[in-house]
């Protein structure tokens, strides 16, 4: 009886705090605010209206009865109390989200959910992802391969593959691997061209667009790479465009031009000759492919397995650079291309 009496008198205890917690969907809307320093950023992760975001916030602060947010001219600060807020509230879902992937893992069957462009899955992940299976066979991989930046949290996802500035607020990242633009075709396609040359002459095969990397800040589309070699002047508006790089890709294996393409995502096609490039001249993107995920689950030990094996994966890609950096010396004089400078390592300090 006396048990049963203190089991009542502990859960109305714990009903009694919570009947004074705020809601606890207008603290995780504020974690999200907090986290971004924008609503209208909070309300894109949360798929809600920049005002309802804010009037969330202002019924929020009005409950607890502390400001949360200061309005400054270049946007939002947290105020000390908010500051404070924030913080707990990241370590409390971060405890929570640490609780359900260990339950999750409850049993023999130990699922890992990992997303990322489906171009990089397609195109790097999947050719690799056997030998990890075959290294790991009790743990199961699920990859969501997704063209949007999804909520880790809010999707449960353990782990994301960015290929971005690396600036990812509010989650662990951990640099993998950077990368350079290179034009690559068929051999069949390459021979109506001479075995010297020009960039001129290279402009005239069908060209083969990544829409998607048009703006993007990446350094990735045919423009930006004619800029760093020093030949802005030279046009690329013609061709053929697609949505993202896998479909350019999959278009230059079939024959139908050349594709400038991130030299991880046909490193494979290169090795194997599906693909080749007609004139092997890199250049650097501004974006590198970074690690990330939730913050304080980065050490989880099929995440930490995980991760590690991307690594050492990412090896062959950097070997792969480093060769054609080598070898393409000789064009780049031959052109009077400046020579290009060594790859950015996202691993250095």
């Amino acid at each position: 009886m006396l048990q049963v009496s203190h089991e009542y008198g502990s859960w109305m205890g714990i009903v009694q705090i919570m009947a004074r917690l705020p809601a606890l969907d207008s603290l995780y809307v504020f974690a999200v605010a907090a986290r971004h320093l924008s609503f209208t950023a909070a309300a894109n992760e949360l798929h809600r209206t920049q005002s309802a975001v804010s009037h969330r916030i202002k019924a929020l602060e009005a409950e607890i009865g502390v400001p949360l947010f200061e309005r400054v001219p270049r946007g939002l600060e947290l105020t000390s109390a908010g500051s404070v807020l924030a913080h707990r509230l990241s370590e409390a879902i971060a405890d929570i989200s640490r609780t359900i992937a260990e339950l999750d893992r409850v049993g023999e069957s130990r699922r890992l959910r990992v997303t990322m462009l489906p171009s990089v899955a397609s195109r790097w992940l999947m050719p690799r992802l056997s030998r990890f299976c075959q290294q790991h066979p009790d743990v199961h991989v699920q990859i969501v391969a997704d063209p949007r930046i999804l909520d880790l949290r809010a999707e449960r996802i353990d782990l994301a593959i960015r290929f971005g500035p690396g600036r990812y607020r509010g989650f662990d990242t951990a640099p993998l691997m950077s990368d350079r633009m290179l034009p690559v075709c068929t051999a069949h396609v390459a021979q109506r061209l001479g075995s010297e040359c020009s960039l001129e002459e290279l402009l005239t095969l069908p060209l083969l667009h990544d829409s998607g990397a048009e703006g993007d800040g990446s350094l990735s589309d045919w423009r930006s790479w004619l800029e760093q070699l020093g030949r802005p002047d030279l046009s690329c508006r013609g061709g053929q465009r697609f949505s993202h790089a896998g479909l350019a890709i999959e278009a230059a294996v079939l024959g139908l031009g050349v594709a400038l393409a991130r030299v991880s995502l046909v490193a494979d096609h290169l090795l194997n000759g599906t693909l080749v490039s007609p004139l092997p001249l890199t250049t650097a993107t501004a974006f590198s492919y970074y690690v990330v995920t939730s913050s304080g689950t980065s050490n989880q030990p099929d995440v930490a397995l995980f991760s590690d094996w991307l690594h050492s994966e990412a090896k062959e890609v950097e070997s792969v650079m480093g060769r054609l950096l080598r070898d393409e010396h000789t064009v780049r004089k031959r052109l009077g291309v400046p020579l290009a400078p060594p790859p950015d390592n996202p691993r250095d300090p």
